[in-house]
């Protein structure tokens, strides 16, 4: 459970490291513009133009534009009729305190009088002259603006009146009435409350009245009069309704359309040497000139990679690939992804840099396809090609560099496998390269850009064969930097000059056969299941390699001679026999044979008991462990070493069978069934991948094999002494 845990944070640690090297590569390396530090305010340094179009709302316009609107909506007031009402009475009070300053009432007391509570005082009313009038008149509106014209006018209107039984005043009373309220109707807010009075005074109103008033007072002094009067009791009557304004406002500032700076595809944004305002500010910014904090793609882009790189945890998680269980095959993926995103970015700099567009047709990503398809396997080339398309994307946004990264990082895949040998590669590299050209040229006709189309084929072929010429001589220094054993590698590894078969042939010829014969049927076997035919058959050349420190000791190499055995007990000789495992594994890392080849020294036998030496053993020790006379080997881990095991055991115990007697197809069979049957009873196929319908087809091929290695011989006749 521990080691569980450990796995995944190793794992996560290099998804982590790795994707904040792509984005340090991606932006600080490799930045996708110019990148320069500049305010608002700042002279530019030099002439910025955009990559791409762009669309800018100029904030502060717009918002000077929703300002100006706002300050348009007049303030919405409403009448408060309670209050017109009021001025009214005023009105009404001023011209009831005029008639009633004709008289005044006087009481009459006399000393002989004896009042009573029950009785009325008598009263004298006197009429009071025009002069107490005005007085009384003036003292009721202390601290008024009415002018002592009004008064005197107001007051012989009123004498007029009480001697001549008229109602002047009363019409007088009610034309000010009515044009208060016609004043009063329209609304007087408090900020023009002083311009309604002093317009009203200065240009009295004119009045509805009949003639033989004007006879008596000049219509001049009676519109003053009024004039005064109205505007003596005005007040303002206007309440501000402010939720109302405000929400009006707010209309009017949503319906503003913001100010839209467009900036097309090679568009100046800024001269140099000009001062940069906040919309070439913000375009800088949202191209990714600007540096710090301010630059949005690079910030953005940190979730993208890092969620790529997380994916890729995932799935081969997931899927539990080879890739996943091999810390040096998955390091090599991420490394592949990471070389990616340099030449992706670097292409797109450079082209841009260099203001030559049509360069990135000569991204050279298919490098990475041709090592991903060679060393790793298709759905590791499929995860790399889905991470370069979204890098590039992520990166910048190029659409042409998306489509290439993708297309071109897969393409490899489509003629190479990790299976294929060097002669058969050489060859499809060649296939590859001439088909990056067509993969621009689609490309290119898909954008419906404006290069030259020979530019563009020249480019896409040269960055082909470069990045693929590349990869076929680097593959070798990739495969021993990364401990990774491919097709090329086992292929020297079974190439009969190799210092170790060399070896093993010099020291122990016996063995040297066993192993060729061996390697045959573990060849074969393998590509019935689908399995590593080319690792089976190396596994099978070394894997008796150890035999060469006693190769007496193993009945392959006894010729004619005695067995060394017959002088030892059956514990020293299992000593010498387990000793073969220990002493191939150094041999091994002598010669530097890789880990996934010597495996099949380790697991060729398992930890099986030596069968011989256990037997004869128990005919003198019937208590006798099985644990001592076994192999020190460890049990199959993989189809390879699963074929390894039988084909070893089925050799020996075939040869030794088929000595002295001739095989045939049921002997064959039986032979083939009993050590299958045993290995399997002994549980050492617990831990191998391997189904029981490979161990038929396994089967089989082993019958075809030794059908074929013991077949029938014709006898010649012996030769005469004639002859």
């Amino acid at each position: 459970m521990i080691s569980n845990y450990l796995l995944h944070a190793r794992k996560l640690l290099y998804i982590v490291i790795f994707g904040g090297l792509v984005w340090f590569i991606s932006f600080t390396i490799f930045p996708e513009n110019q990148i320069i530090k500049i305010s608002v305010g700042d002279i530019a340094p030099i002439s910025f133009k955009a990559p791409n179009y762009i669309e800018i709302i100029d904030e502060e316009q717009t918002e000077a534009n929703k300002e100006s609107a706002i300050e348009s909506v007049n303030p919405i007031y409403s009448i408060d009729s309670s209050i017109n009402d009021s001025v009214i009475k005023g009105i009404k009070d001023m011209f009831l305190g005029v008639i009633e300053a004709r008289t005044t009432e006087i009481l009459i007391v006399n000393e002989t009088d004896i009042v009573e509570e029950d009785t009325e005082p008598e009263v004298q009313i006197i009429n009071l002259s025009k002069i107490q009038q005005i007085e009384n008149i003036t003292e009721l509106l202390l601290f008024s603006t009415i002018s002592t014209s009004t008064i005197e006018v107001l007051v012989e209107i009123s004498n007029y009146d009480f001697q001549n039984k008229t109602n002047y005043l009363a019409q007088l009373e009610l034309e000010a009435k009515s044009q208060a309220n016609e004043i009063l109707n329209k609304g007087i807010s408090n900020e023009n409350l002083n311009g309604v009075r002093q317009s009203i005074v200065s240009n009295p109103p004119y009045l509805d009245l009949t003639s033989d008033l004007f006879l008596l007072i000049p219509e001049n002094r009676l519109r003053s009069a009024v004039s005064e009067i109205i505007a003596e009791n005005l007040v303002s009557n206007q309440k501000l309704e402010e939720d109302l304004w405000s929400e009006q406002k707010q209309k009017i500032a949503d319906s503003v359309e913001p100010v839209i700076v467009k900036f097309f595809e090679n568009d100046l944004i800024i001269q140099e040497g000009t001062i940069v305002n906040q919309i070439q500010y913000q375009a800088l910014d949202n191209f990714g000139y600007l540096s710090g904090e301010s630059r949005t793609i690079q910030t953005a882009a940190i979730p993208v990679i890092f969620s790529i790189f997380l994916l890729i945890y995932f799935l081969f998680w997931r899927f539990n690939d080879s890739v996943w269980n091999n810390d040096k095959e998955f390091l090599l993926l991420l490394t592949l992804i990471l070389i990616a995103s340099v030449f992706l970015r670097g292409t797109s700099y450079f082209s841009q840099t260099l203001e030559l567009d049509y360069l990135k047709y000569g991204v050279p990503i298919s490098f990475v396809g041709v090592v991903s398809a060679t060393l790793l396997n298709l759905r590791a080339s499929l995860v790399l090609s889905l991470s370069s398309a979204l890098l590039a994307l992520a990166g910048g946004g190029n659409v042409g560099l998306f489509a290439l990264g993708g297309i071109l990082s897969i393409l490899p895949s489509v003629f190479i496998s990790e299976k294929i040998d060097r002669r058969l590669l050489r060859e499809r590299i060649i296939y590859i390269s001439l088909t990056q050209p067509l993969i621009s040229f689609g490309i290119y006709f898909f954008l419906r850009e404006d290069f030259s189309l020979f530019e563009v084929l020249i480019t896409g072929l040269i960055g082909g064969l470069v990045s693929n010429l590349a990869a076929f001589s680097l593959i070798t220094y990739i495969e021993a930097i990364f401990k990774i054993t491919t097709n090329f590698r086992l292929s020297e590894l079974a190439d009969r000059n190799h210092p170790g078969l060399r070896y093993l042939e010099e020291k122990a010829l016996g063995t040297f056969n066993h192993s060729l014969v061996v390697g045959t049927l573990a060849d074969r076997a393998s590509n019935v299941i689908n399995a590593n035919s080319q690792l089976a058959r190396a596994m099978a050349y070394f894997h008796d390699l150890g035999k060469t420190e006693n190769p007496t000791m193993f009945i392959e190499n006894q010729f004619g001679s005695s067995n060394p055995h017959d002088n030892l007990s059956t514990y020293e000789s299992s000593q010498i026999i387990r000793s073969h495992v220990t002493d191939g594994v150094k041999l091994a890392k002598k010669f530097k044979i890789p880990e996934i080849v010597y495996k099949g020294i380790l697991e060729h036998h398992g930890d099986s008991i030596m069968r011989f030496f256990y037997e004869k053993e128990k005919m003198n020790n019937p208590n006798v462990e099985k644990s001592e006379f076994r192999h020190l080997g460890q049990k199959p881990t993989s189809k390879e070493t699963v074929i390894l095991m039988f084909a070893d055991a089925l050799e020996g115990a075939c040869r030794a069978r088929f000595l002295n007697e001739d095989a045939d197809e049921e002997k064959i069979r039986s032979v083939i069934e009993e050590i299958f049957t045993e290995k399997i009873s002994d549980g050492q196929l617990e831990n191998a991948p391997i189904t029981f319908s490979d161990i038929d087809k396994i089967k089989q091929s082993f019958q075809k094999s030794l059908e074929g290695l013991y077949h029938q011989r014709v006898m010649y006749p012996e030769i005469s002494e004639e002859e």
